[in-house]
């Protein structure tokens, strides 16, 4: 981790250095012009005095999974599928025609419900059915992350690079919450029902690096565009891990601390752009996101992180409605994985964008 911040801390200024110096003003000097640019023409970051406002939502089902085999489950065959609603917020402000920087953050609501379980316990005294039924929801903010985006000094034409520095803030809340369980007596003698309730909150816990690199070229209407992102921990986390008893039908809870380090993970992007009209663009997005590394602390023990895959296809579109707002529309459809979650999910963002000087 510590080569990855010496590198950052070498290239970010030449890069910096490089674009001062080389700067080429594109003379496109019109607000209206750049606020209409259509996405086959637009540079990889916002031009100078721009600034934008994003905010959207995704609405999943999460409804199948793959196993550590790549083999397809069907999580609503065992009564385990759910929904999970985000909320994303984004904050852009361009520098200078070739310097980004930017802030977001998101709110998440998923409850995860467990497939119901009943135990049998037989002793001298007589036979006890105990069901349990037990919900787990991660509701919160995520954390904030802070970015800085640098690209090509140079006027967009038909090719563009961008890199992109990023950190995580651990501002969430990440520990965990005390579980809510009661117990209640059924109709039948000896039988007992629990339901169990488990909150955990939206972030990482610890601060988070990321590092990503973006290409774009165009010919004419059509483009190509790709991106990779890397995100590293910065070093290991604690949380709190809650212990529960019942005694004379009354629960009472422990906790222990215990020590994480998260997963790395990487996803790549690939994508081919159609610009039907200046103001509607249609795409195909091939998206793949992978994690490996890290492990997780039981009873003093630790046990290395599961690896990790998803590849999912991504329709979508952006429709210009006046200069200042831009919709933007996908779909996610999962096609492979291992150890994974697959869900559908449609994601909506809204965007404002304008400039805060006249141009």
């Amino acid at each position: 981790m510590s080569r990855l911040k010496y590198i950052l801390a070498l290239v970010l200024p030449l890069m910096m250095a490089s674009g001062l110096q080389g700067q080429v003003n594109s003379g496109e000097s019109d607000k209206y012009t750049l606020l209409t640019m259509p996405f086959n023409r637009r540079q990889l970051t916002l031009y100078k005095g721009q600034l934008a406002i994003n905010a959207g939502y995704k609405f999943a089902v999460r409804s199948r999974e793959y196993d550590n085999n790549g083999k397809k489950q069907m999580l609503t065959n065992s009564g385990t599928g759910s929904v999970f609603h985000y909320y994303f917020g984004e904050l852009r402000y361009g520098i200078t025609d070739f310097l980004e920087v930017g802030a977001e953050t998101n709110f998440i609501r998923h409850g995860m419900r467990a497939q119901t379980e009943t135990y049998v316990s037989t002793t001298a005294a007589g036979t006890q059915n105990v069901t349990v039924n037990k919900l787990s929801e991660v509701k919160g903010m995520g954390d904030l992350l802070l970015l800085l985006t640098i690209r090509l000094p140079m006027q967009y034409k038909w090719f563009d690079l961008s890199a992109t520095g990023g950190l995580f803030l651990p501002s969430s809340n990440y520990e965990t919450a005390k579980p809510q369980d009661n117990l209640t007596s059924l109709a039948t003698a000896n039988s007992y029902l629990i339901n169990s309730y488990n909150k955990y909150s939206n972030g990482y816990g610890v601060p988070v690096y990321m590092l990503s690199g973006s290409a774009k070229a165009s010919i004419d209407k059509i483009t190509f565009t790709a991106d990779f992102t890397y995100k590293t921990p910065k070093n290991e986390g604690k949380n709190i891990r809650w212990t529960g008893t019942m005694v004379d039908k009354q629960f009472s809870y422990s906790d222990k601390t215990y020590q994480y380090l998260l997963s790395d993970e990487y996803v790549v992007n690939g994508a081919v752009h159609c610009q039907l009209t200046g103001w509607f663009d249609i795409y195909m997005n091939c998206f793949w996101q992978m994690t490996k590394g890290g492990w997780t602390e039981y009873w003093g023990n630790k046990y290395s992180n599961p690896r990790t895959s998803l590849f999912t296809f991504e329709p979508g579109f952006e429709l210009q409605i006046s200069p200042s707002l831009t919709i933007y529309q996908v779909a996610g459809f999962p096609f492979s994985g291992k150890s994974a979650d697959a869900p559908f999910y449609l994601f909506t963002t809204i965007r404002f964008s304008n400039f805060l000087f006249s141009r």
